[in-house]
């Protein structure tokens, strides 16, 4: 058997005004964030196929400091800092026929993409 609660249950509704960058769902019920493009979503390849197919080494001076390190397609957007540069060394890369395709920037860093 349920018990019943000996109070009635007290309800209260809260309109809640849009926040930027928000609108309302069609179907009326809550809210949703308007879908925003991220750099990852700007490049030619996935992530998964870059990483499944480079380690990608990046040597250099970056912000002043001496750069020697293995990152990832987040590390890459962020030491290059640009995205039709980014493609364009990606298009490079997957071009490239040998083991080891060698990318330098003026700016004094050097990006080596590695078969895996």
């Amino acid at each position: 058997m349920q018990k019943f609660l000996s109070k009635p249950l007290e309800i209260k509704i809260i309109v809640v005004p849009l926040l930027p960058g928000c609108r309302k769902n069609p179907n009326g019920r809550g809210r949703f964030l308007e879908a925003k493009t991220t750099d990852m979503e700007m490049l030619k390849y996935t992530t998964r196929e870059i990483n499944h197919n480079y380690k990608i080494k990046v040597a250099g001076t970056y912000d002043g400091k001496k750069v020697n390190t293995l990152v990832g397609v987040s590390g890459l957007l962020k030491m290059v800092n640009d995205i039709e540069l980014t493609n364009r060394l990606l298009d490079r890369a997957f071009a490239c026929m040998e083991d080891v395709c060698v990318c330098k920037l003026r700016r004094g860093i050097k990006i080596s993409f590695y078969v895996a």
